[in-house]
This record gives structure tokens, sequence and C-alpha cells, in this order.
């Protein structure tokens, strides 16, 4: 490796071995200046002594500092050991020390078990990933294939039920491209910073009732917009975030929607039966279909990109107490923020 720095090794050596020559130095330079022709006859007597001295410092200190360095360079060839390893990362753990670690090292450890951990449970996250999303995308996708097979041999059905069968089809792909699309939402949530613009919530809502006004109507649920305000938020990550919540109200909803604007936050409300579970368990990612009283088909995303965007605003995502009976979701930012970094 080009230009590597020193070795902790070397510079600790190095360190005991000055530690122990130089009290050799005070004493040759006190003696020169008190005795200088007694250094004088015994210069090569002198210089030869001073070698040994400085060859055994040296060597003390080589021996001191691998003795020091010991437990750290155990800790390395287990770490050279995981990356060789063959076994799955659920099977991964440091070998136990030899001895007794330091404190200090037997900390550094501590953390790499914790980062250990950690690496374990994205990938129990990835797994669940691929196993929710073959489980979602399949169903649509069956339903689509057996619609379109079914159009394709059959010559004799009327104008009407090609239409239904055509909608039935429209609605399996639209169902397919939101839960793409929220997957790659929740992608870009972890790789990019949010693009703050000031933005008229009262118009996004607006916007969001009119994109989702054919489907409630099918449903038979009203959506209402109420409130005005603004807030500095990255426009992309908002109305995703916002799109989710009426999608889910309007799945729930018995008869009403209501979208809320108002200073910097907006709610979403609905008739429905509530919340089954507490917002932090329903918005945790690929875990909301298995609960009880949950629909699947969402892949737990939808709530739990809410959440990210709040966070990533450094706003709040929360439960609130409506009117209607049912779920009332809240996201909220900070006013003293809004000049700075903001939430919805």
């Amino acid at each position: 490796m080009r230009n590597a720095p020193p070795s902790l090794k070397s510079w600790l050596t190095l360190t005991i071995a000055a530690l122990a020559f130089l009290p050799n130095l005070v004493v040759l330079y006190l003696l020169a200046r008190s005795s200088p022709e007694t250094i004088g006859h015994e210069r090569a007597t002198i210089f030869l002594w001073m070698l040994t001295v400085g060859l055994f410092a040296t060597g003390l200190g080589y021996l001191l500092a691998t003795r020091l360095l010991a437990p750290l360079d155990e800790l390395a060839r287990s770490l050279r050991y995981l990356k060789v390893s063959s076994r799955t990362l659920a099977d991964l753990h440091l070998p136990p020390p030899k001895q007794q670690p330091p404190r200090e090292v037997a900390v550094l450890r501590e953390q790499f078990e914790t980062l250990i951990h950690h690496l374990r449970e994205l990938a129990e996250s990835r797994e669940a990933v691929f196993a929710t999303l073959a489980h979602d995308l399949k169903t649509p996708l069956i339903a689509a294939v057996r619609a379109t097979s079914y159009l394709i041999d059959a010559d004799d059905i009327s104008r009407e039920q090609r239409i239904q069968l055509l909608h039935q089809l429209q609605q399996e792909l639209e169902r397919t491209y939101r839960l793409v699309e929220n997957l790659l939402t929740a992608s870009k949530l972890e790789t990019t910073r949010p693009q703050l613009e000031l933005i008229n919530l009262q118009a996004l809502l607006e916007d969001l009732r009119l994109r989702f006004l054919k489907d409630a109507e099918k449903r038979g649920v009203t959506i209402e917009v109420t409130g005005s305000g603004e807030t500095r938020a990255d426009r992309v990550m908002l109305e995703r975030a916002a799109a989710n919540l009426v999608e889910n109200a309007l799945r729930h909803a018995r008869s009403r929607v209501i979208l809320r604007a108002g200073r910097g936050f907006i709610e979403v409300e609905d008739d429905g039966p509530g919340l089954p579970a507490p917002l932090e368990t329903l918005s945790q990612p690929f875990h909301s279909q298995k609960l009880r009283g949950v629909r699947s088909g969402s892949s737990g995303l939808g709530l739990y990109i809410v959440r990210q965007v709040a966070e990533l605003h450094k706003g709040v995502f929360r439960a609130c107490k409506g009117s209607l009976g049912g779920a009332c979701l809240h996201l909220e930012a900070n006013d003293r923020r809004l000049s700075t970094y903001t939430l919805l």
C-alpha cells in the first residue's frame, strides 16, 4: 500500500524506546558539562554503551507494544475470520477472546457485536421485503393475467362484460403500480435529502382530492378539503406521503374522508373503524399485513413512508383525535423551523 501511515505498534515502540533512552542522554549531557575530559577519553565506551541501551530500549519497546496491542490484534483476526467465514449472517458472531481484554477493547468488541446485530436485522428486513413483495405482487398480477386470458379467449361476451373485465384489469395493474411506486420512494428516502420549497397545502390537498375523486365515488365516499396553510418541504416526498394517507383513508372509510390543511401541518381523517394497532407498529415497514384487521396488499410501506418523510423533515407523524370517529393522522411542522429545515 502506497504512503501507508506508520502502524500503531511502530509509534508505540518508538515512544517506549525514547522514554527508556532519554535518561541516558540526560546523564551523558550532565557528564559532558561536568567532566568533558572524561567524555573525550571514554568516547568509544560511551558510544558502545549508548548503542547497547538504544537497541535494548527498542527491543523492550517492541515487546511492550506487542503485549499491549495483543487484544487489538486478536480483534483484527476475529474480524478477518468474519470476512472469510462461510456462515450465514444470522450465524455470524465474534469468537470469544482468549483472555479478558482491556476495557477499551471490550467496548470496541461490544460495538462490533452491535453492528453485526444491526446488519442481521437489516438482512431480516430485506428477506421480509422479498417475501412481502412476492406475496403482494403475485395477487394483482395473477388477477390481471386471468382477466387478460379470459378476454383473449372470450369472443361471445358483451361489451359491458368486456368493459367490466378491463376495469378489473386496470385496478389490479394500478395496485401493482402503487406498490412499485412506494418501493421506489422508500429506496429514495434512504439516499436523498429533501429539496425544500414553499408549498400551498390547501392546493396540494385539492389536487389529491381530484386525483382520488373517481376512486372515492366508486366506494361511495366523499372527500372534503378544509383549512389552509403553507410549509417548506420536498414536494415529491410530501405528495407521496399525503397520497398514502388518502389511499389508506379511502380503504377504510365508510362514507367520508376529510383532508385538513393548517400552518405547517396536514391531517387526513376518515369515518372508518379506526387504527387497529398503535401507529408506531403500523408504520413499521413490511409488517402491517401480519396484524389482525389490517388488510394485506400495501406491504406496510404506506405509513412507513409517511413516517420517514416526517423524520427527514425534522417533523412529527402521529395519530390525532378527529370528529368522524375513525382514524385521524397528523403530520406537523414546527413553525420556528420553517426558515431552515421543516416538515409538512
